[in-house]
């Protein structure tokens, strides 16, 4: 038995909630070949050093600093379509030369094959759009599904009790599993230091510089101990700037101490960094989506609704006054059930 593992390289998210799902593989003592790019790939080598690797196609894709995320997402679609064409063949090759069994595809829909079993992770069965964008959905929706139902199954990673995925999931008849929350991490019971702020700092350019340049110059100005995780998997130095320690890249084991540590997170609202705080617990989160971003965007919303985190716009961010609203916030309450991971990968590897 073989595994070929691909994982999108658009922040890091996909590569840090693969990384439970390789452990179980190599736990079954599964080969795997992991493929991927960019600052996912430098991740995962750091990760599982003694593990086959594949460099596949990058899907370059810009966010803009300014102007409409979906305009700017539609001019470079005839690119990412192009990429996932370049992906496909060079996983039939891959599949010839290695004697690939199985894929295990996070978000790369060019990585599957019509011969061999092929599970895609990712919550997003439908797309949600907002404003004139509206106007696109179904056409749009009509193709994710298509490019979906080229895969024996699909994995999404959320508690269907939990339901946080559930505008992305409900009234589909494609054939999907819940595989609970996948995270790198798990609940500590450190105590966590009462005045340390953490930033994580992660995403697509041109947004990812725009939010940590945001967030240090506020740090900055408080007179608290912070730490910023870059979210910069090939850069190794770090550095104090007027009291806020800036550090580009943790392994795991360390950047959990770290979250464990801190008293506040603050960071994205993506998906794969909201499952983290879930699997460890965490009390205190102000959580800033990518403009643009439908997704976070809906994300924040529920978080906000329901009185988890504190939520702010990246144009209205002030930590100041985020750092009174976070204690009237309930949290996120620890979820963990691997149970639901080995089910699946019980039935897909047999």
């Amino acid at each position: 038995m073989h595994v070929f593992v691909a994982v999108l390289n658009w922040g890091l998210g996909h590569a840090t909630r693969s990384i439970p799902v390789i452990n179980q593989l190599l736990q079954r003592q599964v080969k795997v070949t992991i493929g991927s790019d960019g600052a996912a790939l430098h991740l995962l080598k750091q990760e599982f050093p003694d593990q086959q690797f594949v460099e596949l196609p990058a899907h370059e894709v810009i966010y803009p600093a300014h102007g409409s995320l979906m305009l700017n997402l539609m001019v470079q679609l005839p690119q990412l379509q192009k990429t996932i064409r370049q992906e496909y063949q060079q996983v039939q090759e891959l599949i010839r030369q290695l004697n690939i069994t199985h894929i295990i595809s996070d978000n790369r829909y060019g990585c599957y094959s019509e011969t061999i079993p092929s599970v895609i992770i990712t919550h997003q069965l439908r797309l949600l759009f907002s404003g004139i964008w509206n106007v696109t959905a179904a056409v749009i929706n009509s193709t994710l599904r298509n490019a979906l139902k080229k895969f024996s199954t699909i994995w999404v990673p959320d508690f269907q009790e939990l339901g946080i995925t559930e505008p992305f999931t409900k009234d589909t008849k494609l054939p999907h599993r819940f595989v609970g929350m996948l995270s790198r991490f798990s609940k500590s019971t450190t105590k966590p230091d009462d005045n340390l702020i953490l930033g994580l700092v992660s995403g697509p350019e041109n947004q990812r510089t725009l939010f940590e340049q945001n967030l240090l110059a506020q740090l900055m100005r408080l007179n608290q101990p912070a730490v910023i995780v870059r979210g910069l998997t090939q850069a190794a130095d770090e550095r104090v700037q007027n009291g806020v320690e800036l550090i580009n890249h943790l392994p795991a084991s360390e950047l959990q101490t770290l979250i464990t540590n801190a008293s506040v997170i603050i960071a994205r609202s993506g998906y794969s960094t909201i499952m983290d705080l879930y699997c460890l617990g965490k009390r205190n989160a102000i959580l800033v989506p990518t403009p643009g971003q439908t997704e976070q965007e809906y994300l924040g919303r529920y978080l906000k609704e329901k009185k988890i985190a504190v939520v702010q716009n990246q144009e209205q961010m002030d930590i100041a006054k985020a750092l009174e609203l976070v204690q009237g916030c309930s949290g996120f309450e620890s979820h963990t059930n691997n149970d639901l991971l080995k089910e699946a990968l019980d039935e897909f590897l047999n």
